[in-house]
């Protein structure tokens, strides 16, 4: 349990959370308002292709983020910790990634992008 300044820590720490989930929530809609089949927002898989260090960097996000995550699930004690907080920013962002894309190709289709 929380008191004081510690109290205050842990309601930011979620608003901030609830905001980049909406920040991509936005993203998601944006894409899918202004799909086609030669926008980015329904082709960005295609700078993981290009850009080998993105895609490692995608993946080095990605696999530490659900690990802790779901060790979390098991053992609540992880959540007081500040890397439970970036593991949370990291699902966001690779779920919102992912989540563009398919709000994309259920606005526009199939999309052939290369």
């Amino acid at each position: 349990m929380a008191f004081g300044r510690d109290t205050a820590k842990e309601g930011w720490r979620w608003a901030l959370i609830l905001l980049h989930v909406l920040l991509w929530g936005a993203f998601a809609l944006q894409a899918y308002r202004t799909a086609s089949t030669d926008k980015y927002a329904s082709c960005w898989g295609l700078i993981l292709l290009y850009f080998p260090p993105l895609n490692m960097l995608f993946w080095a996000i990605a696999t530490p983020s659900l690990a802790v995550v779901l060790a979390a699930i098991f053992r609540p004690s992880i959540c007081r910790h500040s890397f439970f907080q970036a593991a949370c920013h990291g699902m966001i962002l690779i779920i919102g990634l992912l989540f563009c894309n398919y709000s994309a190709y259920a606005a526009a289709g199939q999309v052939k992008c290369l």
